[in-house]
């Protein structure tokens, strides 16, 4: 920012506390669904759109 002098912009706005805690856990859930190798079928996710 200060060295190429570009304005900061940040990458989840100005978000209230709910919607920042509700980025959050989401976040955490991917981690963990990545940590333990789940696939949508174990998860009972039908991604389908028909």
């Amino acid at each position: 920012m200060t060295v190429k002098g570009v304005p900061y912009l940040n990458p989840e706005g100005y978000l209230y506390l709910h919607q920042k805690r509700k980025l959050g856990l989401v976040k955490r859930i991917k981690k963990q669904i990545d940590k333990f190798g789940l696939t949508n079928e174990e998860l009972g996710l039908n991604l389908d759109p028909n």
